[in-house]
């Protein structure tokens, strides 16, 4: 089966959105871009290394997470010299080396994946895409930011909480696994063209209470289904220790705003594939 014929399989029955099959091919077709680039295996990768060429140092990281394939997920320490301009440019402000020992984010990083613990194949999936985590620092600590960007195609960003309590977990995983299906949307993207390219045209997003080009709003439904998804499997696991008022009120008010995108499916911006995967993905069951 070709992967053309894999993706378009997956947008007509797209559950769950972390499916692994999918991501296994997309990761692969992937890497043998990166090849291209002298980026030869896991372990040669770095967000610095993806933007420039494989002569970039790999810079300080340390590993978070390792599953029984040897896919590492690493921390990394900003890379001033290679990624200024790239911060820059995208307003990131990333902690330092300093700041992430003097702040914990390792052992929060941790026990952040550990909450997919709870949820095998959405770590399985998130173990599969990200490669690099890198931590930005938040004006408001009540308000998590997140961030990844096309041309890293195994790296994001996320912040951390000032705590390390279990629903401080909670919060950093919803940011991990956010921008872990930007990811794999972006993956899906390279196979298969989902919205028309350059119209201009605008339509409101409710995560940004503003009008956003087509593939920003189906950006925003496909990472919240996952995270909707995500937290109902979370809530009936009867291990869980986590915030249930919590899991709740993100549940409410994530099916409220994916609600008011039940009739996305129609815009005209959405190529075939767009629309196909929009109907799967609503209204919610």
């Amino acid at each position: 089966m070709s992967l053309v014929d894999i993706v378009h399989n997956y947008i007509k029955q797209p559950y769950p959105l972390w499916e692994y099959d999918v991501n296994e091919v997309l990761v692969q077709q992937k890497w043998i871009d990166l090849r291209k680039h002298s980026i030869s295996d896991l372990n040669d990768y770095s967000t610095a290394r993806c933007i420039h060429n494989y002569t970039v140092p790999l810079g300080i990281r340390f590993p978070i997470s390792c599953n029984l394939e040897n896919e590492t997920i690493y921390l990394e320490t900003p890379s001033l010299d290679y990624l200024q301009h790239f911060y820059d440019k995208h307003g990131l402000y990333p902690y330092s080396e300093y700041e992430i020992e003097t702040n914990a984010v390792l052992s929060k990083l941790k026990s952040a994946i550990a909450v997919f613990d709870l949820v095998k194949p959405a770590y399985t999936c998130i173990a599969k895409l990200v490669r690099s985590i890198q931590v930005l620092k938040q004006d408001d600590v009540e308000i998590d930011i997140s961030y990844s960007h096309p041309k890293i195609p195994f790296s994001i960003f996320v912040s951390v909480c000032q705590d390390s309590s279990p629903l401080s977990s909670l919060r950093v995983a919803e940011s991990i696994l956010h921008e872990a299906m930007h990811l794999k949307l972006t993956l899906l993207e390279n196979v298969v063209q989902l919205v028309k390219p350059n119209t201009g045209n605008l339509f409101f997003s409710p995560w940004r209470d503003e009008k956003r080009p087509a593939q920003g709003v189906l950006h925003g439904l496909f990472v919240f289904r996952a995270i909707l998804d995500f937290f109902g499997e979370l809530g009936n696991n009867p291990n869980s220790e986590i915030m249930t008022n919590h899991l709740n009120n993100r549940n409410e008010q994530i099916a409220h705003e994916i609600n008011l995108l039940k009739d996305f499916h129609s815009c005209p911006d959405l190529t075939k594939d767009g629309a196909t995967l929009t109907k799967n993905l609503l209204p919610l069951n």
